[in-house]
């Protein structure tokens, strides 16, 4: 590596030093492993970081820093002597931004991305000589930018206990992926199962209560960006269908008639009215006569449709007229009609049930 403007030699390395330094370099030395600790621990690009050897022997000769995970010394970045002030002699792979601390530190400034590496210190001593590596990682602060990290978009339909919708993460390289459902972070269960890199999220035997926006969170120890939330619709139903009012219904001939069918359904269904075992041509959630005849009487039935899970559920109601003046017109009379005297009494009509009927879906 070229050696940077601003690096330098000290004098001393031409005098006695010199001498000590091939002469240790040269005697096979009973290495004891050295723990480093790194300051800040998670640096970030243009930070400043120290690597330190935890409990250097106090009567170290000299100790040397290397940008590999050997003791090679085209890796040396430097070399310094417990002199006062310190001695630092730079080695082949100085860049001009290292400088040696007390206790064999080692100070590195204006990191970039390219400082990530494996750091080796050797300390010579003559009582405990030592060696240890470790590893430097150097984050960006602006690793992840908006609109980086993305689950799939839209509506993704999952018919209820038998699709298995995918959400995959898409994001650069990141130390942490975090999944979350209506803002809530998400566990790996025995139905949410995570892919070895958490970026693929599957969810088995599916339900309605997994419906929701789905997200996912990267990151790294100085910075994180969560997606844009992706939809997961999940199609059940129809279910609870049921037309109201609640039969049987009891009218007078001329009264209006609104029936309305409800169902429980995602998406909402479609609809279809019978009347007798007749299609009425109605498709709304409403059926609406007014007046009433004579014809309007009977078993009115909503089909309830849903095109996702292909179900059709039935339901019935009956309406009948009862007491009450009745129009001419309204049925066929003699020439002579005298129309009829109200009365006090009324003849109600018994109402057949009918009972729900699905199709598979």
């Amino acid at each position: 590596m070229r050696r940077r403007p601003g690096s330098w030699d000290p004098l001393a390395w031409n005098g006695p030093w010199k001498g000590l330094l091939l002469a240790g370099e040269s005697r096979a030395w009973t290495q004891t492993p050295v723990t480093i600790v790194l300051t800040p621990p998670s640096p970030v690009v243009g930070g400043n970081v120290s690597l330190a050897p935890q409990n250097p022997p106090q009567d170290f000769v000299l100790c040397s820093w290397y940008r590999s995970a050997t003791a090679a010394e085209t890796s040396r970045i430097l070399t310094c002597f417990p002199h006062t002030p310190l001695v630092q002699q730079n080695g082949p792979a100085h860049t001009g931004l290292e400088t040696a601390g007390p206790g064999c530190a080692l100070h590195i400034t204006g990191l970039t991305l390219n400082d990530t590496g494996n750091y080796t210190v050797q300390i010579q001593s003559p009582t405990s000589p030592g060696l240890g590596t470790v590893v430097l990682r150097v984050y960006g602060k602006k690793s992840f930018k908006s609109g980086s990290v993305s689950v799939g978009s839209g509506n993704v339909p999952g018919r209820e206990s038998s699709e298995e919708p995918r959400q995959p993460c898409d994001s650069p390289s990141a130390d942490t992926v975090l999944w979350l459902r209506d803002g809530a972070s998400l566990a790996s269960s025995d139905r949410l199962v995570l892919s070895s890199d958490n970026r693929t999220l599957k969810v088995l035997n599916v339900t309605r209560g997994d419906a929701g926006a789905y997200q996912c969170e990267v990151g790294n120890p100085v910075s994180s960006i969560r997606s844009e939330p992706g939809t997961v619709t999940v199609a059940y139903g129809p279910e609870s269908v049921r037309i109201d009012p609640p039969g049987p219904i009891t009218l007078t001939l001329g009264s209006p008639l609104t029936l309305t069918c409800v169902a429980d359904s995602i998406p909402a269904p479609s609809y279809r009215w019978g009347l007798n075992g007749t299609d009425t041509n109605q498709t709304g959630s409403s059926l609406t006569f007014n007046p009433m005849t004579l014809d309007h009487q009977g078993t009115y039935e909503c089909r309830a449709h849903n095109p996702i899970t292909n179900r059709t559920v039935s339901v019935c109601v009956t309406a009948r007229f009862v007491g009450g003046w009745v129009a001419p017109g309204d049925f066929p009379v003699p020439d002579l009609w005298t129309p009829p005297q109200p009365t006090a009494s009324w003849v109600l009509f018994w109402a057949q049930t009918c009972q729900a009927q699905r199709t598979p879906g």
